[in-house]
């Protein structure tokens, strides 16, 4: 079964973030999160019960080369991304 996913705004806003902040360490390196992250997604879309509870409503996974938990939750056949938090800050779940 493959899920639907839903990109929460405050999820869209928090990836321009991170991909305006790598792009201006080193250009290309924000196409690299995008990717990653997007690479996150397709792996959701498919297995997203495979991936840890960080409460009794949310899940998580780490988006792998980056500092970045995808933060989302389940509703029948649809996979709904809330946040996409840099791990080393202070987190909202």
């Amino acid at each position: 079964m493959s899920y639907n996913l839903v990109i929460q705004p405050e999820a869209i806003l928090e990836i321009q973030e991170g991909f305006e902040w790598y792009e201006k360490q080193r250009k290309g390196l924000g196409y690299l999160l995008i990717e990653e992250i997007e690479i996150c997604y397709s792996k959701l879309s498919e297995h997203p019960q495979h991936y840890s509870y960080i409460n009794k409503r949310y899940r998580r996974i780490k988006v792998n080369r980056f500092p970045y938990l995808i933060i989302y939750e389940i509703e029948g056949d649809v996979i709904i991304i809330n946040s996409v938090l840099h791990a080393k800050r202070k987190q909202k779940f």
